[in-house]
């Protein structure tokens, strides 16, 4: 009880719209106490978006 602990969830956008995911804590049994599992909603919000670059490439239109 009342300890902390820092965990970093990473996520890649692909779409501009908000998208939901749930994340789940589910605690290991370390000396015989359990602990509680803990839910979270997450919910992403895009606030700046940065192109992934430029690809350059040639390919002929038609071909017989």
């Amino acid at each position: 009880p009342r300890k902390q602990a820092c965990i970093n969830v990473e996520f890649t956008i692909r779409f501009l719209h908000p998208a939901e995911a749930v994340l789940l804590l589910i605690s290991n049994r370390i000396d015989g106490i359990d602990a509680a599992t803990l839910t979270f909603a997450l919910k992403s919000e895009v606030k700046h978006i940065e192109p992934g670059g430029i690809i350059k490439c040639k390919s002929p239109c038609y071909e017989l």
